[in-house]
């Protein structure tokens, strides 16, 4: 069973579907994360094709509770909570419960075809979306500022400077931004038909999230 990345997954132009792929090539995706992501998913295909057992797996953006290398989104709903983040960056991205990616290998331990990629994706939101579920959730003020892109891409490395200094994961990255401004309207419609797959809503995942923390984070 290999773990890939949606990433691993040419981009399609805005506003087409992005279903998986049997083929894969470095030069076709970009950023180093998705170019071995590419290159490591096609080494396990061709063992599989010379009559070795693998499948493949696609998450699109892992997230929920249990996050202890606090990713992107886990330190979001940290900042956000500790009211530190006064702002938000334009651009959304599909997020899907890392409960759900959990469920989604087993399934497909059990009933994946060999040598066949499954996507494993969740819901889009943009970033101003997860903003309004955590108020929600929370009952904390909702923030409603949004910078432009081009100002998030200026302010990227002093952003990632100053969580270094801080020692801890930065809430955006170049990469990130970038990422967040993609197509990334996947498809899970064939997770679900061979493997049962299926993904809860994003506010529940974030509702967990927060559970979580606050009982494992100061």
């Amino acid at each position: 069973m290999h773990i890939s990345s949606v990433h691993a997954i040419p981009e399609l132009p805005a506003g087409r579907i992005i279903t998986e792929v049997d083929n894969f090539n470095p030069g076709d995706v970009k950023g180093l994360y998705a170019k071995t992501k590419s290159e490591a998913t096609q080494y396990v295909l061709d063992y599989a094709k010379r009559g070795g057992k693998a499948c493949i797996i696609h998450p699109s953006g892992i997230t929920g509770p249990g996050d202890y290398g606090r990713g992107h989104i886990t330190q979001l709903v940290i900042d956000y909570c500790r009211g530190t983040l006064t702002c938000g960056i334009d651009g959304g991205y599909d997020f899907v419960d890392v409960r759900d990616v959990a469920d989604g290998i087993l399934s497909c331990c059990e009933k994946g075809r060999n040598a066949e990629c499954y996507i494993m994706s969740g819901q889009y939101l943009k970033i101003r979306d997860i903003f309004k579920l955590l108020h929600e959730i929370s009952g904390k003020i909702e923030i409603k500022r949004i910078l432009p892109l081009w100002f998030a891409k200026l302010t990227a490395p002093l952003s990632e400077l100053y969580y270094k200094v801080l020692n801890q994961p930065p809430l955006f990255t170049s990469y990130s931004i970038f990422t967040l401004n993609t197509n990334a309207n996947f498809s899970h419609e064939k997770a679900s038909i061979e493997l049962g797959y299926t993904s809860r809503p994003m506010k529940q995942t974030l509702s967990d999230t927060i559970n979580w923390l606050k009982v494992n984070y100061n």
